[in-house]
């Protein structure tokens, strides 16, 4: 079968770099071209009709997202159900990477896997992260390193830290998982990164530190979220912080906020502006939902966190903040991409990268979403 080609002309594109006025050619999922003016190459590629478009932005990439749904730690009636496809596509997120909760006697890895396979038959890009809160480590084989050799859609392992539940004191055991995961990435090339879950105990990033300084373990294989947390509950912000002016990456959690209910995280937008002007460079900033969880509904109960909210604050960042877009996009496209080593692939609008873009409409909300050449989401259908 022979793959459309598509000739798209936007206004403004944004890859994230702001180009102007530009047109795109797609086709077989990737972007062939991009130019002030295509129109030979269309015709002679039998193109569609140009699509006019506003704003056109890259797709969003979630590097924390509970596919499954999470929630299952605050008892039985905060189990959140799956995500799915609607829920993220229209939230302009094009790649994310999935991960188990608190509870992992209900939900696994297998589940998880088999979600992200549903998601990516559907038309998203998807990866899973080994391993849960707890050490030892779960895994889908015979061991976190063999699920990172074996398993294509596998890039990392989540742990956590300085976490009450899960405070995971035993560091021979998190400098082994820290050490299979270097050997991983020595035998696959993939990131093999180690996603940790940073909680509010006293201790914060220490645990992490340690392995930087005594393990030699790889700064840029380190990924620390929640890192947005109030200085009355946890010393994590300015610890991530000096972490991040030290070359590592720390990655905010949109949902950790007053905006969401929660009074112990700082708001995410706030905690992107106080780092970048307390000296962090933007490229080791990154952004993700924690989609899935269940929050406060300000009414005694809970609800589920959702993946718009990744958008809403790149949003909030260009009309509250003053940002560019070209600066907002960047934790969430550019910088995941660096640190998952997708940047081959994602996180850019630009010849040979996959065509994952969002049109944006009028008040700069996401109109049409694209994952690899295909429109998965149309405001104009679901209204």
């Amino acid at each position: 079968m022979i793959s459309p080609v598509y000739w798209i002309e936007a206004n403004e594109l944004y890859a994230p770099a702001a180009l102007g006025r530009k047109q795109l050619l797609i086709a077989a999922g990737k972007i062939l071209a991009i130019g002030d003016d295509l129109q030979m190459a269309a015709q002679a590629l039998n193109a569609s009709p140009i699509i006019h478009a506003g704003k056109v932005i890259p797709g969003l990439i979630d590097q924390h997202i509970h596919y499954t749904g999470g929630g299952d730690g605050d008892g039985p009636l905060a189990r959140m159900p799956e995500l799915s496809l609607e829920e993220i596509a229209a939230a302009g997120i094009t790649t994310s990477v999935g991960l188990l909760g608190s509870e992992t006697e209900a939900k696994n890895l297998s589940q998880l896997l088999r979600k992200a396979h549903e998601l990516q038959r559907q038309g998203l890009t998807t990866f899973i992260y080994s391993g849960a809160m707890p050490l030892p480590a779960p895994f889908l084989t015979q061991s976190v390193r063999s699920d990172l050799a074996l398993i294509e859609k596998c890039i990392g392992a989540k742990s956590a830290i300085a976490e009450r539940v899960y405070p995971n004191l035993d560091f021979a055991a998190l400098a082994a998982l820290a050490g299979e995961l270097v050997l991983a990435r020595a035998m696959t090339g993939k990131a093999c990164v180690l996603h940790l879950h940073v909680g509010r105990m006293a201790a914060g990033l220490q645990s992490l530190l340690r392995l930087i300084d005594e393990m030699d373990f790889p700064i840029d294989m380190a990924v620390p979220t929640h890192i947005n947390r109030v200085p009355q509950t946890s010393p994590v912000f300015a610890q991530g912080l000096d972490f991040a002016r030290a070359g590592g990456t720390i990655d905010f959690t949109a949902c950790l906020g007053p905006l969401d209910g929660i009074p112990t995280g700082i708001d995410a937008v706030a905690a992107l502006c106080r780092a970048t002007d307390e000296g962090v460079a933007l490229s080791q900033l990154t952004l993700s939902t924690d989609a899935g969880v269940a929050v406060p509904d300000g009414q005694g109960g809970v609800r589920r966190v959702m993946p718009s909210i990744l958008f809403r604050d790149v949003r909030r960042l260009v009309h509250q903040a003053g940002w560019r877009w070209s600066e907002a996009l960047q934790p969430v496209t550019t910088n995941v991409a660096r640190v998952l080593r997708l940047s081959d692939s994602k996180g850019q609008i630009a010849p040979g990268y996959d065509a994952d873009f969002v049109f944006l409409n009028q008040d700069d909300e996401p109109a049409q979403v694209w994952s690899r050449g295909r429109c998965l989401f149309d405001v104009q259908s679901h209204h």
